[in-house]
Order: C-alpha cells, then sequence, then structure tokens
C-alpha cells in the first residue's frame, strides 16, 4: 500500500512543480494553504470561507515546521503571484484562483491521481471502506483527500530530512527504485512486510539526471543533494544510479511511522466514502482519466 501511495503522492508533487514553476517548496506550502481553504466548502460565500479557514504565517510555519522567515518569503511570493492572498485572519487560497489554468490542471491531477489509488487498492485486493450510495460525490472532497494524503506523508515524514527538496528527492528516488515491482502484484506482496526487503536485482537504480528531471530541480541541485544523501548513508550508488540504502528501508522508526501513516491514509479515506465517493468503481470518479505515472527517464 505505501508503494502505490508514494506514486499517487510523486503524481501531484511533480504536477505542483510545474504548475509552480519548478519550485518544490513552494508548491507544498501551496498545497497546504489550498487544503486549509478547504474549497469543498460549497455551502459557504467566498468572503465567509477565507475569514473561517485563513491560517497565519507563524501557525503554517509551526505547522510545517519551517522556519517562519522561509514561511513569510513563499507566502509573500505566492501572493505576489496571485495564488494566495493575505486577510486579517491570515493567508488563504481564494475560490477563484482554482479557475486560472495552471491551478485548475494541479487540483483535477491531483483528484484523479487519488483516483488511481482506489484503483489501484480495489486491484491489489486492499479492504476498501463501504460506497454511501446516497450521497452525491462531489470531486471537491477527492482534492480534499489528495491533499490530506500528500500532508500525512510530509507530517511523518520531512523530520528526517534537512529539507522538503532533499525528503522529495528520496521519495521519488524510492518510487523509482520500486518501479519494476509496484504494479506486479505477486511480486509486490512477496515483499508487502518491511522486515522481507526486495533484493537488488529486483530494485532499480535511477540516475540523479532522471530525478532532476522528473521533479523539475536544476541537475546541479540534484546532483549537491544526492552527494550529501549518499555521504549520510541514506542513499547508495550502483552503476546506474543511486537507491536507497537497505539500513534505510529497514529502519524501525521509519517503519512505525510509515505504518502511522498508512493507519492515518485509512482514516482519509473511510471519510472520502462518507462522502459519496464510489469505492465500488473508483474509475467512475475520474474527471480526466487515469493519470500517467511519473516518468523516470
Amino acid at each position: 500500500m505505501a508503494r502505490l501511495i508514494t506514486e499517487m503522492q510523486m503524481t501531484m508533487i511533480a504536477a505542483g512543480a510545474r504548475a509552480l514553476h519548478g519550485d518544490l517548496d513552494r508548491a507544498i506550502v501551496f498545497m497546504v494553504v489550498a487544503r486549509i481553504s478547504d474549497m469543498s466548502a460549497g455551502d459557504q460565500s467566498t468572503d465567509d470561507r477565507q475569514a473561517a479557514h485563513a491560517i497565519s504565517i507563524n501557525a503554517l510555519a509551526t505547522s510545517l515546521n519551517r522556519p517562519f522567515e522561509t514561511m513569510r518569503r513563499h507566502i509573500h511570493a505566492l501572493c505576489d503571484m496571485g495564488l494566495c492572498a493575505r486577510g486579517p485572519g491570515g493567508v488563504t487560497v481564494p475560490e477563484r484562483v482554482q479557475t486560472r489554468p495552471e491551478i485548475a490542471a494541479l487540483f483535477r491531477t491531483c483528484h484523479d491521481a487519488l483516483v488511481r489509488l482506489a484503483e489501484d487498492l480495489a486491484e491489489f485486493n486492499f479492504p476498501l471502506p463501504e460506497t454511501r450510495a446516497h450521497r452525491r460525490y462531489s470531486w471537491q472532497a477527492g482534492l480534499t483527500a489528495a491533499h490530506d494524503i500528500l500532508l500525512t506523508g510530509i507530517e511523518f515524514h520531512a523530520h528526517r530530512f534537512q529539507s522538503w527538496t532533499d525528503m522529495v528527492m528520496a521519495h521519488a528516488i524510492m518510487c523509482a527504485n520500486s518501479r519494476p515491482f509496484t504494479y506486479d502484484r505477486a511480486v509486490s506482496q512477496a515483499y508487502a512486510e518491511s522486515s522481507n526487503l526486495p533484493p537488488d536485482t529486483l530494485r532499480q537504480p535511477v540516475s540523479t539526471g532522471a530525478i532532476a528531471r522528473t521533479l523539475g530541480v536544476p541537475v546541479s541541485t540534484a546532483h549537491r543533494r544526492v552527494a550529501v544523501m549518499v555521504d549520510s548513508g541514506f542513499l547508495v550508488r550502483r552503476r546506474r544510479g543511486v537507491m536507497l540504502a537497505d539500513s534505510v528501508l529497514s529502519d524501525p522508526d521509519r517503519i512505525a511511522e510509515t505504518r502511522t501513516a498508512l493507519l492515518h491514509t485509512r482514516q482519509i479515506l473511510i471519510r472520502l466514502a462518507a462522502a459519496g465517493f464510489r469505492f465500488t468503481d473508483p474509475a467512475a470518479c475520474y474527471l480526466d482519466g487515469r493519470p500517467e505515472l511519473v516518468p523516470f527517464a
């Protein structure tokens, strides 16, 4: 399940980086504020929603465990871009922002990445919540759930990294390493338990250049950050690229955090079912169809 969730998160992050001109940190901040703004609250006026769901920069920095000045710089830049607005109650993503082509495309991709996850979980016979047939599904509820799943990953794993860029790069490398067997049901289930690591022969090393292209970060930045993670023992070099070290994959604290994050994700899916998502037929909920997996080439 964790590998499928990572695929979903990578699709969202790559889409966010495209919409925010390659700035990974800023893309994450924007999606956090968008979630807090709670754009699914369609029964309120735009002004009421902005007042009710604003967040201060200080609270945002605290909740994301980032320096205040760093968060202030990102928020000011997002406001200058017209993506966020500051008011007496704090920062919001105004409803009108959803109509901007690049943001509409981002949100639709995030939603459909969630639908793909539900479709994949059903294909793997994971237990899924019961569909509430009497509820009419709104895709905004799915967007909220997608943001929540992304933020769950950040909440439980970001403290292990010097920066969000490192975190995203590490998850991209893990995603690429597992790609050869993630969607092979027999192989993936054979290595479902954290105590049973896939051998190197199954995992696919990925080049630093491929990670840079996927995430839209400068190649020089990618090389520098990968070198730091190799020196720390987090990554290991192989002939055709890098992989997460076995010691990282088998780390008890990391495994415990992943399990807790999965429990939170299950609760998010339960809330999504209560909002009318059709877990009996996930594909019926796509807006634009199943998104392609993020390429690592």
